[in-house]
C-alpha cells in the first residue's frame, strides 16, 4: 500500500505527515539518481530515446548486449519511479523527457547531474575524515567520472546562453582564437568547443595525467587537429600573452591558490583577452530556500570533502578584481550556476 493510500495511522505504525513523507520522498530520491544513473551509464535511456515504438526487455538486452535480468529490474524501477512509460510488457521514454535525460547539448540537459551525483557518493565513505578531524579525503576515487558527468550541462549553456550574448567573445572563436582550458580534466568542453569551432586552437591543461590521456584519446576520437592537452598545473601555464580567451569550468573553487592561478592565467592572456570563469554560486539572504540554493548549500557538504567550497558573487567578483580583470559580468544560467566573463585591459 502506498503511503498516499495508507489507512489513519494508528499505534505503532508510521504516520505519513507531511515531514514523514519528505524523508521518504528523499530515500526514494536517492534511488532515483541511480537509476537515472544507470540507464544513462549502460546506453537504457538513449536507446529508448531511439526507438520508433515501445520495445521489450528482450529486445534492449540483446541490442545493448546486457543481462536480460538487470534490464528488468531497471525497467520496473525506471516506470515505478515515472521515468519510462510502459504498454503491456513494453517501455518507452516520454519524448518531453529526451532533452532532460539523453540530448547533452540541450539547455535542458540535467542528465549529468544524477550521475555526477551516484558517482560521488561512492567516494563518501571519506565523510568520517571530514567530520571526526576536519580533514579532506586522500582519495577521490570516482572524482574524474563524476567531474565529467557533472559538467556536460555547463558546456552546453556556454554554447547556448552565453555566446549568443558575449558577441566580441563568439566572433573571436569563429574567426580563430588561442584557447586555455585550465583544469581541463578529460577534454569536455575544449573538445566540444574545437569541432564548433575548428579556426581556434585549444589548449587543455590539468595536473591529472589519467584524464589528460583521456582527453588525447577522445580528442583523436573525434578527429581534432586544433584540441590539444598538457600535464601542466594552472600555476605553470608557461606562456604570457599569447592566448585569447581562457577558461576555468568549475575548477576554481577547488584551487588553494586561487589569486595566484588568475594572475597566471592573466599574465596568460594577451592584452584584450576574455577570462571565463564557470561556477556554482551561493545566493545566500531571503533565497536560501529557493530550489537552486537549497542544491548548492548541500553540495556544500561534498566540495568541503574534495578541499574546496562555493563563492559568493561578491567573494568571485573581488577575486577577479584582485588579479587585476575589469569589466566582469556576472551571467546567470539557473540551477545556482553562473559565469562570469571578465577582461584583461
Amino acid at each position: 500500500m502506498s503511503p498516499r493510500t495508507q489507512a489513519k495511522p494508528s499505534g505503532d505504525r508510521p504516520d505519513w505527515s507531511h515531514d514523514f513523507l519528505e524523508v521518504w520522498q528523499a530515500a526514494l530520491g536517492f534511488y532515483k539518481i541511480w537509476v537515472l544513473h544507470l540507464g544513462r551509464r549502460y546506453g537504457i535511456l538513449t536507446a529508448l530515446s531511439r526507438a520508433e515504438k515501445p520495445v521489450s526487455v528482450v529486445e534492449m538486452s540483446k541490442a545493448l548486449s546486457l543481462s536480460e535480468q538487470a534490464v528488468a529490474l531497471w525497467c520496473e524501477a525506471a516506470y515505478s519511479t515515472g521515468l519510462i512509460r510502459k504498454e503491456a510488457t513494453r517501455y518507452f521514454l516520454p519524448r518531453r523527457l529526451v532533452p532532460l535525460l539523453v540530448d547533452e547539448d540541450s539547455v535542458q540537459f540535467v542528465g549529468g547531474l544524477p550521475s555526477y551525483l551516484a558517482l560521488r557518493s561512492l567516494d563518501f565513505g571519506s565523510f568520517d575524515q571530514l567530520f571526526r578531524n576536519g580533514g579532506v579525503a586522500k582519495s577521490l576515487a570516482n572524482m574524474g567520472d563524476a567531474f565529467r558527468e557533472g559538467t556536460v550541462w555547463d558546456h552546453a549553456a556556454f554554447i547556448r546562453l552565453i555566446l549568443p550574448n558575449e558577441t566580441e567573445l563568439r566572433h573571436s572563436l569563429e574567426v580563430g582564437a588561442r584557447v586555455l582550458d585550465v583544469g581541463a580534466g578529460s577534454g569536455g568542453w575544449s573538445i566540444k568547443l574545437a569541432g564548433r569551432y575548428p579556426k581556434s586552437k585549444f589548449l587543455g591543461i590539468d595536473p591529472d595525467s589519467r584524464a589528460i590521456a583521456k582527453a588525447r584519446s577522445n580528442a583523436a576520437e573525434h578527429g581534432l587537429k586544433n584540441a590539444k592537452f598538457s600535464v601542466r598545473s594552472a600555476e605553470e601555464i608557461g606562456q604570457s600573452g599569447v592566448f585569447d580567451v581562457a577558461y576555468l569550468g568549475e575548477v576554481l573553487y577547488l584551487m588553494q591558490e586561487r589569486r595566484k592561478i588568475l594572475q597566471s592565467c592573466h599574465a596568460a592572456l594577451r592584452k584584450g583577452g576574455v577570462l571565463v570563469v564557470c561556477e556554482g554560486l551561493i545566493g545566500g539572504g531571503s533565497g536560501a530556500h529557493r530550489l537552486e540554493n537549497q542544491l548548492v548549500q548541500s553540495m556544500q557538504l561534498d566540495f568541503a570533502l574534495q578541499g574546496g567550497r562555493f563563492f559568493t558573487k561578491k567573494e568571485l567578483a573581488r577575486l577577479l578584481q584582485s588579479a587585476a580583470f575589469d569589466s566582469v559580468r556576472f551571467h546567470d544560467v539557473g540551477g545556482g550556476l553562473w559565469f562570469a566573463v571578465a577582461l584583461k585591459q
